[in-house]
């Protein structure tokens, strides 16, 4: 009888795949509801992944497409990542869903060479993917942030570098750089400054010219737990803020 893949979490599962993805693939993790988001380097191909340690109902409700979002952007394939030797009955529902079933070894002899530590291989550039793999052709693909988020995937109640947080970041930057912003700036980021000005909880205050905002004494601190995409936020600035009216 063959062995069954042991983790122990469905992080540690989560972090060997991703610490040994091929070349050619960039991971997201915890990005737009999903635990990793697979996006081909050469086209923006991309694979939505939800892991579990075991293929239940709860793993495929997860993955599987709602009515609701038939409309909305999406990846271009759906998938589920469990431990080698896990697979039952739910492997029909998964191919009636078109739900691709990714198993993974949990000892790799040779990382680099050993080709077979998770199955099936995933889809070259060419989409040529041996029948593996069910494309969704979404009227357009999950937006991506301009940072890999550095958050670890698969953890119970994840934090996660939200959209919401990348504006809010961005805010934060132009404070920083210029002392104060106006309402044009949330309008730029596409932010709503209710949660900013006007719940009391003094994160932000009038500044002493009419219609500038500035930092208050309960400001927020969005570098925490993010520093590396703060940081890196703040080295594309040239790039993002010519969209920023201030």
């Amino acid at each position: 009888m063959k062995r069954k893949a042991q983790f122990l979490t469905e992080h540690e599962m989560c972090s060997r795949f991703l610490e040994n993805l091929p070349e050619g693939w960039t991971a997201y993790p915890e990005w737009q509801n999903w635990d990793i988001v697979l996006v081909r380097d050469s086209d923006g191909f991309q694979i939505g992944i939800e892991a579990k340690l075991r293929l239940n109902a709860k793993v495929v409700t997860q993955a599987a497409e709602r009515s609701y979002q038939v409309d909305k952007p999406g990846p271009d394939c759906r998938a589920v990542l469990i431990p080698e030797g896990y697979t039952n009955d739910f492997a029909v529902v998964c191919s009636l869903l078109n739900l691709q079933i990714i198993t993974m070894r949990d000892k790799l002899e040779n990382p680099r060479y050993d080709r077979d530590w998770f199955l099936p291989e995933l889809p070259d550039p060419d989409r040529f993917s041996y029948n593996y793999f069910p494309e969704f052709y979404p009227v357009s693909r999950l937006p991506l942030p301009e940072v890999v988020p550095t958050v670890e995937a698969g953890k119970p109640c994840p934090v996660r570098l939200t959209d919401w947080k990348l504006k809010a970041m961005k805010l934060s930057i132009l404070l920083e750089k210029y002392g104060f912003v106006t309402r044009r700036t949330f309008k730029a980021l596409s932010l709503s400054p209710t949660l900013f000005l006007y719940e009391n909880n003094h994160w932000m205050k009038r500044g002493s010219t009419r219609g500038q905002w500035q930092k208050a004494c309960d400001f927020p601190d969005l570098r925490m737990g993010f520093e590396v995409n703060y940081q890196e936020l703040e080295q594309l600035f040239p790039d993002w803020s010519k969209q920023v009216s201030h």
